[in-house]
């Protein structure tokens, strides 16, 4: 039996400090439908119910799988392990992931039998403020509806009513997941829309404003974490949409085999909504207007 794993991205994050604080609370049953954005880094943090017990979980547009922390996976009351022996993944992590089956509650919607890969997420957790348990990936999001607006600070499932939406241009692999087509000073670029990731990172040449200054950041993927020196694209703005754009992106270069993404930060003067397909709509990302 072969099973494809991981087409996630790596996530990256920008101005994050390890936090030597201690974690805030964590969420419980109360708090399903309220999302959170990560005071350091920017993602977005739901509590989802995994055979009722509260998982608290980054909401990621560029993971094509939901991944469970192996530390919140072990501890999960009545979740079903596969075996995996006698399979092959694919993927951008070195690790093997363990799988699980579990009931999942997330926002508006419930599925009695959902399958979770189980990887070690300690360096991406270390970046962040909030203590997640795991990744949503599109698995779970390509059949919900939500919205980001960063204008004003409110994150939430479903879209606002009356709301003048602009589809994002661009092609969904078979995951879902968005390659958004940008321009920059009429250069075009392939981004993948990554909510997962707290910058925008793009390839060095491509960039046709050129180089900003050389900056340090901390990055970190499922993998590894580390502090590193960056080279930083020159300020610009991006088409994402029909006469709309991303107003003062400040990319990072991204280094040798990195795919370019769409991260946080660029949608930070933006509403970026979800709409799942549907009978009378094809569904995919949008900006609201």
């Amino acid at each position: 039996m072969k099973m494809r794993a991981l087409g996630m991205t790596m996530l990256l994050v920008l101005g994050c400090v390890v936090a030597s604080e201690p974690p805030p609370a964590r969420g419980d049953a109360a708090d399903v439908m309220t999302m959170v954005q990560d005071a350091r880094c920017k993602q977005i943090v739901v509590t989802c119910l995994i055979n009722n017990q509260p998982m608290r979980m980054m909401l990621d547009t560029g993971a094509s799988h939901t991944v469970l922390h192996t530390e919140s996976a072990a501890g999960l009351r009545g979740g079903q392990w596969v075996d995996t022996s006698a399979m092959q993944f694919r993927g951008n992590s070195r690790q093997r992931p363990g799988m699980l089956m579990a009931p999942l509650h997330v926002g508006p919607s419930t599925v009695s039998r959902h399958l979770f890969m189980v990887l070690d997420l300690s360096a991406a957790r270390g970046a962040m403020a909030e203590q997640i348990d795991g990744i949503l990936g599109m698995d779970v999001l390509g059949g919900l509806s939500f919205t980001f607006d960063q204008r004003v600070g409110k994150f939430h499932w479903g879209i606002p009513e009356g709301v003048q939406a602009v589809p994002l241009r661009g092609k969904q692999d078979k995951f879902g997941r968005l390659i958004v087509e940008a321009k920059c000073q009429d250069k075009p670029l392939e981004l993948l829309l990554d909510t997962g990731s707290s910058v925008t990172r793009v390839r060095a040449e491509d960039w046709a404003p050129g180089a900003g200054q050389e900056i340090e950041v901390q990055v970190g993927d499922v993998d590894e974490a580390a502090r590193i020196s960056i080279m930083q694209g020159a300020v610009a703005d991006l088409e994402v949409a029909a006469e709309m754009e991303l107003k003062g992106v400040t990319p990072i270069f991204g280094r040798e085999g990195e795919p370019p993404v769409l991260g946080m930060d660029a949608l930070r003067g933006a509403a970026l909504i979800h709409l799942p397909a549907g009978s009378s709509s094809p569904g995919g990302f949008f900006l609201q207007k």
